[in-house]
């Protein structure tokens, strides 16, 4: 009996014996599995040239690159900027980016890059948010803009690149070769013959909507726009007002709306909301004209004392006067909420129906 507990004994051992070498060899297959594709990664030295031929074929390039002096005599009104144009090469609608700066003097030696309202002491590399860019395939941006400066920087020289972008269908993207950037040029000073070795990556579009995100909605667009006209307070039409071509910090242009009162009761206050897009369709932050936020997708707006009688209609001569960087093509309205001189209240059941369709949304 006590012989055959001992061979029972040596058998489990052997078994358990196995059973480690075969979890050791799985381990040691997979670890040599990592390495051979590690190994199979393509890598090359680059020189700065080459370099910036790579960054130039990706997603979100920089195409090119200027110093602008907007005045030579009020810089710190009108100061100087790094501007970066920028290339979609992408199928996507790109909401937002960040772009990194770096910049030399003329002996070539490296820059702290500080902005014209900035209170730290800059960096070498500044990075930027280019927000709100509404960037559609194959379109550039940056023409008429870049990032202001302080007039103390010295700035002789500079380069640009895309850090990661956001598009408006939730994707995200982050450049492979941002750290190779960071350790070719951060703090470093500028030498043409420089060589940089990078692991060329293939290209990675993450963050995709999946299909139990994207929304289902309970009414469609025309259906919510024939309710919204025939509402207690309806919106009964809406117009792009252009009042003064030229001087528009005066005269702003402004989103109109005219509302329709068709219940029984004198009408004391109102909210209304609107949302815009531009030529692209793709949505626009309205922004008001005295507002120093950067704008909602969707604003509310206060029609206050608007004395609207039952039967009556408000907004003829009146609107929303926006900023003149809107860039809105088209917009649409509905009414929030409205008070009634009696005390009584209403509040739209359709308003997040409007909000679910329209905010942050490209037009359909």
């Amino acid at each position: 009996m006590k012989k055959m507990k001992a061979i029972f004994l040596v058998g489990i051992m052997c078994l358990a014996l196995t059973a480690c070498v075969e979890k050791g060899s799985s381990t040691t297959d997979a670890k040599n599995s990592t390495e051979k594709a590690k190994e199979g990664k393509k890598k090359e030295n680059l020189t700065l040239e080459d370099f910036d031929e790579l960054l130039s074929s990706l997603p979100i390039a920089v195409v090119s690159t200027e110093y602008v002096v907007q005045d030579e005599n009020y810089k710190s009104l009108y100061p100087d900027m790094l501007q970066a144009i920028l290339k979609n090469n992408t199928e996507l609608d790109i909401k937002d980016a960040v772009v990194a700066f770096v910049g030399w003097d003329e002996n070539n030696l490296p820059v702290k890059i500080s902005g014209n309202i900035d209170f730290s002491g800059g960096d070498y590399i500044k990075k930027v948010n280019f927000s709100d860019m509404n960037l559609v395939p194959g379109g550039q941006t940056g023409e008429d803009k870049g990032f202001s400066v302080n007039e103390k920087c010295g700035i002789s020289s500079f380069k640009a690149i895309v850090v990661s972008y956001e598009a408006f269908d939730g994707s995200t993207w982050k450049n492979p070769y941002y750290d190779e950037f960071v350790s070719l040029y951060e703090g470093k000073k500028f030498d043409s013959s420089l060589t940089v070795e990078v692991e060329i990556e293939e290209v990675i579009v993450e963050n995709q909507k999946k299909s139990e995100d994207i929304k289902e909605e309970s009414i469609s667009n025309a259906e919510l726009d024939e309710i919204i006209k025939n509402q207690d307070i309806a919106v009964l039409s809406t117009k792009y007002v252009v009042q003064d071509e030229n001087y528009k910090s005066l005269y702003p242009d402004m989103l109109q709306v005219i509302l329709k009162n068709n219940t029984e009761l004198d009408i004391k206050n109102a909210i209304v909301a609107f949302v815009g897009w531009d030529k692209n369709n793709l949505p626009v932050k309205i922004k008001g004209s005295l507002d120093f936020t950067g704008g909602d997708y969707l604003k509310k707006v206060d029609y206050s004392d608007i004395n609207m009688i039952p039967g009556g209609e408000f907004g003829e001569d009146s609107g929303f006067s926006v900023d003149e960087k809107c860039e809105i093509s088209t917009f649409k309205a509905i009414v929030v909420s409205y008070e009634a001189y009696d005390g009584t209240t209403w509040k739209n059941p359709y308003y997040d129906d409007f909000v679910s369709l329209y905010e942050g949304e490209k037009a359909k």
